[in-house]
């Protein structure tokens, strides 16, 4: 695994605090709310699962794909996950939670996409905690689909180093629909 990658801007540390430990506290707070059951199901995605394969690149927070629940008319309820973070000492800016300092983006499952991300996370070893990380393989397809400059380079750079399985991304890209999102990036990139 590379290194975590360094914020761009603080949100409330000091720019010289360690981000490591609070990435591993960060970390050891949202696996209680799994075995809680507060957090069913989650799995780390973009840059910093991205650094579990790659080189890491800076980052401003920790985005969380989960499955969330829902109230009887289908709506992602937050307020058992947010009341439960705050006893555990986090506070909430704009659209992060901040879990020991770390900012944190708990986002739903929101495609059919990154729900099978969710599913088909791997338990990668973070400083002695197993975590649940998205694979490379949907990191390019949620990267694609997403379609920033950035996501292009990150799939660049996941393919570049050997880490995407392409049968896989192949038929990632054919179920979800994101062949032009592929040709666009073929065009750029490839």
């Amino acid at each position: 695994m590379h290194g975590i990658p360094a914020r761009q801007t603080p949100v409330t540390q000091p720019a010289n605090a360690c981000y490591h430990l609070q990435v591993k506290q960060t970390l050891q707070v949202l696996l209680q709310l799994r075995s809680e059951g507060v957090l069913s199901r989650f799995a780390i995605g973009g840059a910093i699962a991205a650094s579990f394969y790659i080189e890491a690149v800076a980052t401003e927070d920790l985005d969380i794909f989960a499955f969330l629940r829902l109230s009887p008319g289908g709506m992602v309820v937050l307020t058992p996950l947010y009341d439960r973070l705050k006893e555990l000492g986090a506070t909430v800016q704009d659209e992060h939670v901040l879990i020991h300092g770390w900012p944190v983006q708990i986002l739903p499952a929101y495609t059919h996409l990154v729900e099978a991300a969710v599913l088909d996370a791997r338990e990668q070893s973070f400083d002695g905690l197993a975590v649940p990380v998205v694979s490379a393989d949907h990191l390019c397809a949620i990267a694609l689909q997403t379609g920033r400059p950035k996501d292009y380079l990150r799939v660049y750079s996941l393919i570049q180093a050997g880490c995407v399985d392409t049968a896989k991304l192949r038929k990632l890209i054919q179920t979800h629909g994101l062949q032009e999102r592929w040709n666009i990036y073929a065009r750029r990139y490839a």
